[in-house]
């Protein structure tokens, strides 16, 4: 579904290796496979707080983890977002599920968002319904506020079956609490981020729009005539 979308954000195609990938415990710990960086992303903003660190993306047979380095020091009302589009939805939604000025564009919209403050750890996973984004709260495993923060989503949550071919692309990115507040620090979109190590932009009117992803690719048994599932992983960067 997503074919087209690979040419906005193909730079270059790195194959990570077949079969599963390592055991991840989702507690703060960093036990990603090297291989498993997607973005080497610090020092990329003014300030340390609103920063994202190391980004590390992986799978296994039930879901994908997202593991990264942020350490919000004592600032308030920080707070971390992860899009995801699959295209099993109803075309994807193109604003942010909670006010902020944050919006999406192009061929590859998000079908799903996590959403996380961190300030009182609430968590609310985002479903676009095709018209607005139906929110539940607290039913992520989801571990912030440690050296390494981690995030687990089910292929279940996402509505794909890792048995057949599924592209799932990913961002992520820090903003703060507020409807004028837009994404202080991103993953892949750095030329879009607010903030920089020459300043921020703290407030702004207009939504930042986002286009492009990582790509994680899932070839299961039924696509690769494998009698196990074997999980061949691709990341667009």
């Amino acid at each position: 579904m997503f074919g087209k979308v690979t040419a906005l954000v193909m730079v270059l195609t790195v194959m990570f290796g077949v079969g599963a990938a390592f055991a991840i415990v989702v507690d703060g710990v960093n036990d990603f496979a090297p291989g498993d960086l997607v973005d080497a992303d610090g020092g990329d903003t003014e300030y340390a707080p609103i920063d994202l660190l190391d980004v590390y993306i992986t799978y296994d047979q039930n879901g994908i983890y997202i593991g990264y380095g942020h350490d919000q020091d004592g600032w308030g009302g920080v707070q971390i977002g992860i899009a995801f589009a699959t295209g099993t939805l109803a075309g994807g939604g193109t604003f942010d599920p909670w006010g902020h000025q944050i919006g999406f564009q192009g061929l590859c919209l998000p079908d799903f968002i996590a959403y996380m403050n961190l300030d009182s750890e609430w968590n609310e996973w985002c479903v676009w319904n095709g018209a607005d984004w139906d929110r539940t709260a607290g039913i992520i495993n989801w571990v912030v506020n440690t050296p390494f923060d981690e995030i687990e989503v089910t292929y279940d949550m996402l509505g794909v079956d890792c048995a057949e071919f599924s592209q799932v692309f990913i961002e992520l990115w820090v903003t703060q609490d507020g409807a004028t507040k837009g994404p202080l620090d991103l993953s892949y979109n750095d030329p879009l981020q607010l903030s920089t190590p020459d300043g921020t932009t703290w407030d702004t009117d207009t939504p930042v729009l986002i286009s492009c992803y990582h790509c994680v690719e899932l070839y299961g048994p039924s696509a690769t005539n494998a009698t196990t599932w074997s999980g061949i992983k691709r990341l667009y960067r």
